[in-house]
């Protein structure tokens, strides 16, 4: 009797922790980004990247270059971050707008572009 008891709280843990995944798909347990473009020296990566509309995209920095990261093509307005060398998030952005986004670094733009395509939603949103 006291096994059937012990049972029926950890299923009702497992189908809440199910429900949340269901809720927030692409959003991990700890509040980490749905998609995310390492900034390395000299180098962006992955170079080519197809997201979800809706879905927030960071830019990490993980090396010790300078770099200036600016859209250059693509819906909306302009998305940038001031030039930095600081490791770490310094761009996020949720895209909600479909079509193709093209970023470059402004300080190394043959070595460090990025194409993204976003899916679904509206162009015009």
């Amino acid at each position: 009797m006291r096994r059937r008891t012990m049972i029926a709280p950890v299923v009702a843990v497992v189908a809440v922790l199910a429900a949340m995944a269901a809720v927030a798909p692409g959003v991990l347990a700890r509040g980490e980004p749905e998609a995310t473009i390492t900034v390395g020296n000299n180098f962006l990566s992955p170079a080519k990247k197809t997201i979800a509309a809706g879905t927030k995209l960071e830019f990490r920095w993980v090396g010790g270059e300078r770099h200036h990261i600016v859209k250059t093509k693509g819906p909306g307005g302009p998305i940038q971050e001031p030039a930095t060398s600081k490791r770490g998030v310094h761009l996020a952005h949720t895209f909600n707008k479909r079509g193709v986004y093209k970023f470059i670094c402004t300080f190394h733009p043959t070595e460090m572009h990025l194409k993204l395509t976003v899916t679904g939603g509206s162009p015009h949103q």
